[in-house]
C-alpha cells in the first residue's frame, strides 16, 4: 500500500466526518492527524525515549 500524502490523509479524515461537523472540530482532527504522522516519523527515525528513561525523569520531579 503506497503512503498517502498529508493532503490525501486530510481529505480522507474530513470525508469521514458528518456534514454538520463544526469547523473547529475539523481543525482539531487535522491537528491530531498531523501530530500522529510526526510521531510515526520520529519512531521511524529512532527519535524515541524508553519508558525507563521517562520513569526516571518523573521520579526526579
Amino acid at each position: 500500500m503506497p503512503a498517502q500524502t498529508p493532503k490525501q490523509d486530510a481529505l480522507h479524515a474530513i470525508e469521514r466526518l458528518p456534514d454538520d461537523v463544526p469547523l473547529d472540530e475539523i481543525v482539531y482532527r487535522l491537528y491530531v492527524l498531523s501530530k500522529v504522522r510526526q510521531g510515526l516519523k520520529d519512531i521511524d527515525a529512532g527519535r524515541t525515549v524508553s519508558t525507563d528513561a521517562i520513569a526516571r525523569e518523573i521520579e526526579a520531579w
